[in-house]
């Protein structure tokens, strides 16, 4: 059984993932459960060194954990990128596109503004390398492909609009390809997560106390909530799923749903 994780999808073990963004983040966070199902992986990420200290740290060898260094950002490298896993001659089962930045900018402010590099490394680089990826994942008898959204593209958010929009268009691409790919025996989904604690966004325990509190499950969600979702949908037993955007996000209230504000009404309507 897998220490990080109490569960156990076996027929993930001796599968191939490619993902991306692993060095911080959720990406990093999934690296030991994603291990502990037996997926070998291949990660695609910036950071020679990091992507070095990582393998020391996890105690693995490259046959389990195989890097290739990349900046999303760049068109070209993400190209190159896809082609050199291909040419690698290694089978690949899955891919998940894990990477993505959320930088703040005004909508009106025309220059300077992120929408191109926002765009590239959350959209166009995860369209790229998984039409790379298609002939191999055509030849797995278990594909898949998985795309990271974010519950932003449905909420919204001030000074995202760059962010929530390359998302959004992730879900369209998702339901869009899942059709196109219609026989081919590859599932095509996208995992909406929603406000998942990691070192960046480490703040003060009232805040996180105030993010619990936006939610139905009251505790900060962590990376091992979006591992068990990704393995059922990686899995032979998540086959039937395609073409779903599955959030998980601990059941994010609307402020005039929560329970407090609707108190009030039911008192009115006579039920309390």
């Amino acid at each position: 059984m897998n220490a990080a994780a109490p569960f156990q999808f076996h027929d993930l073990a001796g599968k191939t993932l490619v993902l991306t963004g692993v060095t911080r983040g959720i990406g990093r966070a999934l690296l030991p459960g994603l291990l502990g199902q037996g997926l070998n992986l291949i990660a695609v990420s910036r950071g020679r060194e990091k992507l070095a200290a990582i393998r020391r740290e996890l105690d693995v060898d490259e046959s389990r954990l195989r890097f290739f260094e990349c900046d999303l950002a760049d068109a070209a490298a993400v190209d190159a990128t896809g082609r050199a896993i291909v040419a690698a001659g290694v089978p690949v089962d899955a891919v998940l596109h894990n990477a993505a930045i959320d930088p703040r900018h005004e909508f009106g402010k025309i220059a300077p503004a992120p929408w191109d590099v926002v765009w590239q490394v959350n959209l166009k680089s995860a369209v790229t390398l998984t039409q790379h990826l298609l002939p191999l994942l055509r030849r797995s008898p278990q594909g898949r492909i998985i795309f990271t959204g974010s519950i932003v593209s449905e909420l919204g958010g001030s000074y995202m609009t760059a962010y929530a929009s390359s998302k959004g268009a992730l879900n369209g691409l998702t339901r869009a390809l899942a059709h196109e790919l219609q026989g081919s025996g590859i599932t095509v989904n996208c995992i909406l997560p929603g406000a998942i604690q990691v070192e960046k966004e480490a703040g003060t325990i009232e805040a996180e106390n105030v993010l619990a509190a936006w939610q139905s499950v009251t505790r900060r969600l962590t990376a091992a909530d979006l591992l068990g979702p990704l393995c059922l949908l990686l899995s032979q037993a998540g086959g039937g799923i395609s073409g779903q955007c599955l959030t998980v996000d601990g059941g994010v209230l609307h402020p005039l749903m929560s329970r407090d504000v609707q108190t009030a009404r039911l008192k009115t309507d006579g039920y309390a």
